[in-house]
């Protein structure tokens, strides 16, 4: 992505929180806008948020674990160490794909990266 679109896309996120830094928000407006932050979200952002999640997800599972060690509740702690086992498989493989994801993103240009993907959804008739 070159320098002028990324000032660009930041530009314009500025002028709109500017806009509605000092507005109350009704709850139909906050819902609104919140639905179409999810589905400008871009593969990165997605993928970013789904390492996040998971590692937040392995946390508690491990701290659980450790509690349910320290009460000798050996059944469910096994249930809970393969739980984790599989959360970190699916960690890696999520951290795998952002990697790759991203080495293909830097090849592309700008021009054909899918910056303004609900326009182009709507140019090709997929209603999100």
């Amino acid at each position: 992505m070159s320098d002028k679109t990324v000032d660009k896309i930041l530009e314009e996120g500025m002028k709109k929180s500017e806009e509605y830094k000092n507005q109350e928000l009704p709850k139909e407006g906050f819902f609104k806008r919140w639905k179409q932050g999810i589905l400008d979200m871009t593969v990165e952002q997605q993928l970013k948020n789904k390492i996040i999640g998971l590692l937040g997800g392995i946390v508690g599972l491990i701290l659980a674990l450790i509690v349910m060690i320290m009460r000798k509740q050996w059944g469910f702690s096994i249930f809970v160490f393969f739980i984790i086992w599989i959360q970190f498989i699916n960690f890696i493989g999520t951290r795998q794909q952002y990697i790759s994801t991203k080495e293909m993103m830097k090849g592309l240009g700008a021009e054909q990266q899918d910056i303004e993907s609900p326009k182009l959804d709507k140019e090709i008739g997929n209603i999100k």
